[in-house]
């Protein structure tokens, strides 16, 4: 992973599946408003989906994430 800053990428797509599913995990499991807010999850899913070579399905998952914690 790199530097979190503007312009850097936190995710490479080769990582990015276990990262998506530690997500969806976390935001079943605890939803949007665990001990983190909606905000750190909605900036971490859309962290993930600037990821270069994002594949459609990678996209759609994402989508439904940003997607749960908006109706949460």
């Amino acid at each position: 992973m790199t530097n979190f800053s503007a312009g850097a990428y936190r995710y490479s797509v080769c990582h990015l599946d276990s990262t998506i599913k530690h997500l969806e995990q976390v935001l079943s499991v605890e939803g949007a408003n665990s001990l983190f807010s909606q905000t750190y999850w909605r900036g971490r899913v859309v962290q993930a989906l600037s990821t270069p070579g994002l594949a459609p399905a990678q996209h759609s998952r994402l989508q439904r994430l940003l997607d749960r914690i908006a109706q949460a």
